[in-house]
């Protein structure tokens, strides 16, 4: 059973016991109010991060060909946030070239289309780790 704290002297008071052991007043029945702490999500080590910084890092590189920041301030142990900075940078690299010349658009449009594809999967991977943890 969980102990308590007497509310007069502070002594631990075990959850079954209708006095305090040390001054001897009667302890109330109603439980204390339990306070609610803004918690930061933590990676899989332990470490905590910030949600909007991480859903930043995502957002606002990957529209300059930086993709997986996000991902890597998150848990930077993970594979993952670096596959997608590198793929991201390759492709996003290409499409400019590619799209540059008037004949290579063609071939410009599947690697753009890629591109934004991997942009909405990191940013779905950020958001959906807030989902998860709001709902935990």
């Amino acid at each position: 059973m969980a102990d308590r704290r007497c509310p007069y002297c502070g002594e631990l008071v075990p959850s079954n016991s209708i006095t305090c052991p040390k001054c001897y007043r009667k302890i109330p029945v109603e439980p204390e109010p339990v306070r609610e702490e803004k918690r930061r999500p933590k990676n899989e080590q332990g470490r905590t991060y910030n949600r909007k910084l991480a859903l930043a890092l995502t957002l606002i590189p990957g529209l300059f060909g930086i993709l997986g920041l996000g991902l890597i301030y998150r848990n930077p142990r993970q594979k993952r946030g670096y596959v997608a900075l590198l793929f991201g940078a390759l492709f996003f690299i290409l499409a400019v070239f590619l799209t540059v010349g008037l004949i290579t658009i063609v071939a410009a449009v599947p690697c753009w289309i890629i591109y934004a594809l991997m942009y909405l999967g990191c940013t779905a991977l950020v958001l959906m780790d807030n989902v998860f943890i709001r709902m935990g």
